[in-house]
């Protein structure tokens, strides 16, 4: 009897360590194990890119005067009153940040104005000679026009009278003395008409001198204009002695003293003394490098996160400001083998927006997270729900029995948070999540 019973019992913990033996490897997990899980999805997802580049200013200018000689004022510091200008000091547009003795340039402007004077008065004098020219000419050729006619009526009457004298002497009814009276006053005014006829012609070369006069109105007008521009260029010249901040910005280095002595930017070769440096920071902007692979997913506009080691903290808002059309490629990098790689990527502008985005400084290296593409209907899972083995993507499926299976999936575009699944799992589905797994999706991915 007391057999039978040890014996029942071996039996039934052999049978219940079966059944849990059974049980473990169907469900490859211990049985006491809590596991986490999650629901497959179907819906849309956004991609985001990430990159790193440097803080950059809207702009940074070298300030040169285009004229060349003493300093002879600099604005004061707005931080200590009893020096210079000082590098971080806020000027703003307009405001007048240099001057240079403007000696030489007044002198200038006086010439330019004296030469001006005179090309009028000499202009006026040639338009006064062409208007007397003008009316000589009229005056003359009605002269010569009236002479002519008198001329011609006065020779016409004379031949009238030799006329009627030859038919006269013919009839004896007038003296031979009557007839060469006439005639030779016939021929006098022939010739007087003939010296009408030629005074007439001539009025042409008078009208040539009035052309002339014409030709010298017109230089002296050139001439007039010519010291216009000169004179306005010696005003300009003038005031290039004054240098005024072309925008609002902050001083980022001074490199002249007053009472220094400073080059033309204009007229010297190598292209002037630099007075300052401003930094316009009404727009910050990192400029960074997107790789060949996630270009075609970013578009200007999109919503951009932005974090920096020099604002711990803080994460800026942005947006995508531009997108070279053109990749850079980059030979420098070398493989392990020792040859060399050719890394190909697209230069991208980051604008910075945000109140806090003063606290970015240019120079500063940021780190840029684009929210790129939006894929719509696409399945997805957690990021923590894929292992990576022999270079796979896998995942444990959790079936409504409880049974776990794992299975091979085809990965596509993923964020900080999911991943999409190209082929392997449909919506509905439970997959397991890996907590602290070595392997997870923390693990680089290769394909």
């Amino acid at each position: 009897m007391k057999k039978g019973l040890i014996l029942i019992g071996v039996i039934a913990v052999v049978v219940i360590g079966a059944v849990a033996y059974q049980h473990y490897h169907a469900t490859g997990a211990p049985v006491a194990q809590k596991v986490l899980t999650a629901v497959v999805k179907k819906g849309t997802l956004t991609v985001h890119v990430y990159a790193t580049g440097n803080v950059l200013a809207n702009r940074t200018v070298d300030i040169k005067c285009q004229a060349g000689g003493e300093i002879t004022s600099l604005p004061l510091s707005a931080n200590d009153p009893e020096e210079q200008i000082q590098i971080g000091d806020l000027v703003t547009k307009g405001q007048v940040i240099l001057t240079v003795d403007p000696t030489l340039e007044l002198q200038a402007v006086t010439i330019a104005k004296q030469d001006l004077e005179q090309a009028k008065l000499t202009l006026n004098t040639a338009e006064l000679s062409y208007e007397i020219a003008g009316q000589s000419l009229i005056t003359t050729r009605q002269t010569d026009e009236a002479n002519l006619l008198s001329a011609i009526a006065q020779v016409k009457n004379d031949k009238l009278n030799v006329q009627r004298d030859a038919t006269l002497l013919k009839e004896n009814l007038a003296a031979q003395q009557t007839y060469d009276t006439d005639y030779t006053t016939l021929v006098r005014d022939q010739q007087a008409q003939r010296l009408a006829e030629v005074q007439l012609s001539q009025l042409k070369q008078q009208a040539l001198q009035v052309k002339l006069q014409k030709i010298n109105v017109d230089l002296d007008k050139v001439a007039v204009q010519k010291s216009q521009a000169n004179l306005d260029q010696a005003n300009t010249n003038l005031g290039y002695c004054k240098v005024t901040a072309p925008f609002t910005g902050y001083v980022a280095n001074v490199d002249v003293q007053q009472g220094q002595v400073i080059a033309s930017a204009t007229n010297n070769v190598g292209g002037g003394t630099t007075v300052m440096t401003l930094v316009d920071t009404s727009h910050i902007y990192i400029n960074t490098t997107v790789n060949e692979s996630d270009i075609n997913h970013v578009k200007i506009g999109d919503k951009v996160q932005i974090t920096a080691a020099g604002a711990p903290g803080v994460v800026f808002p942005g947006r995508v400001a531009l997108i070279a059309p053109e990749s850079i490629q980059d030979q420098s990098s070398t493989s392990a083998s020792g040859s060399t790689s050719n890394v190909v990527t697209f230069q991208a502008k980051i604008e910075v927006l945000g109140s806090q985005k003063q606290l970015l400084k240019p120079g500063m290296t940021a780190n840029v997270d684009v929210f790129a593409d939006k894929l719509p209907n696409v399945v997805y899972i957690p990021l923590q729900a894929v292992v990576i083995q022999n270079n796979e993507d896998n995942v444990t499926v959790v079936l409504p029995d409880g049974r776990h299976i794992f299975k091979p999936v085809t990965l596509g575009q993923r964020n900080d948070l999911e991943w999409q699944v190209l082929h392997g799992l449909k919506p509905g589905q439970n997959v397991l999540i890996h907590l602290g797994v070595a392997s997870s999706m923390w693990t680089p991915h290769h394909h």
